[in-house]
Order: structure tokens, then C-alpha cells, then sequence
């Protein structure tokens, strides 16, 4: 498949981070240049992933690290797997933007990202799309299984058993699902 690639940028300054995790909760990430950030700020609604300007000192610090963004020629984003403290650290840089907060530390990032890992929510209400849940089967004796959450309405969850993707989706309550990492708040 032909891909567009983005120069090697010299200053990040301007460029966009793309990132999320796939079905499979690895992390994903790279930076697009000027030239193909709207290209890809396009597709990421439809992928699910997540955008980060990279116009602070620790948004370009990170920005270095990571691969340099290409477009395939389906016009679709080519987002590589990094590891996952990068990515941790890319949440923890997105939500303090996103707070209107000062983006922390690295190691700032690290300590929160230690507190509930990436797509596990903290609590029954921040339950959304792509969180990781444990829900129990049908039967009763098949017992308790990690389930990607696909949609939330109202108080009721559409999930996919994340280790059998080709199941059918089902619903459960919130309250007949357990978190992975709840906070003790």
C-alpha cells in the first residue's frame, strides 16, 4: 500500500501527535507534520484516537520520540505502536490541555499514569467508549471476562468480550459490570 510519509521534523513546534490504543489495548502514537495534520486530525474521529498540538516544551520533548506520521493512500492515518510509558505520558499531557492545567512532568505523567492505567475507568460514572471492563457471562457458572465497552446509553453498556471480538455485542447494566482499577474515590 502506497503511504504519504511526513519529513523528518527538525521542530515539532507545529506538528500534531496522534494517538490511542487499538482493540487489543496496545498504544499507538506518531507525529504528523504541518503539511499533513489536517489530513490526519480528518480520520481520527472515525479511528478513535486522540489529537495533541505540539506547542509546549513537554508536548515537543515527547513529540521527539515518537515515529514520524504518514498517510496512507485511503487517506487514512498510519498510527505505528509505541511504548506504553510514551503513551502514558501522552495521556497525561492531553488531559492536563484538555483541564486548561500546566502539562506536568514526565515524571509527573508517569506518577498519574500509575494511578488507573489507560482505558481503565476510574469509576462506575466515567465508564465510556474503549474503556475495559470485567462483565459476567450469560452463564453464570462461565464466570467474569474483560469486555470492551462499544457504547453507553444512559446507564446501560453495549460490550464486546475483548478476547473473542467476533461474539456478538451485549448490554449489561452499569452497576452489573466490575472495573479493573477503581479509585479509591
Amino acid at each position: 500500500m502506497k503511504t504519504q510519509q511526513s519529513p523528518k521534523v527538525a521542530s515539532v513546534a507545529s506538528g500534531l501527535i496522534v494517538f490511542g490504543v487499538d482493540d487489543h489495548d496496545k498504544p499507538r502514537a506518531s507525529v504528523f507534520s504541518a503539511k499533513l495534520a489536517p489530513l490526519a486530525r480528518q480520520a481520527v474521529d472515525h479511528l478513535k484516537l486522540r489529537t495533541l498540538e505540539a506547542t509546549t516544551a513537554e508536548t515537543q520533548a515527547v513529540a521527539a520520540q515518537l515515529p514520524a506520521g504518514r498517510m496512507q493512500a485511503d487517506g487514512q492515518p498510519f498510527v505505528p505502536y509505541v511504548r506504553r510509558d510514551l503513551y502514558d505520558q501522552l495521556v497525561a499531557l492531553a488531559d492536563a490541555a484538555q483541564a486548561g492545567a500546566a502539562a506536568p512532568s514526565p515524571a509527573a505523567a508517569n506518577a498519574a499514569a500509575a494511578t488507573v492505567a489507560p482505558g481503565l475507568p476510574p469509576t462506575w460514572d466515567a465508564i465510556a467508549t474503549g474503556h475495559v471492563v470485567i462483565a459476567q457471562d450469560d452463564y453464570a457458572d462461565e464466570g467474569w471476562w474483560e469486555a470492551t465497552v462499544l457504547g453507553r446509553t444512559n446507564d446501560v453498556l453495549t460490550l464486546r468480550w475483548r478476547d473473542y471480538p467476533k461474539y456478538k455485542p451485549f448490554t449489561r447494566h452499569v452497576a452489573a459490570v466490575a472495573l479493573l482499577n477503581p479509585t479509591s474515590k
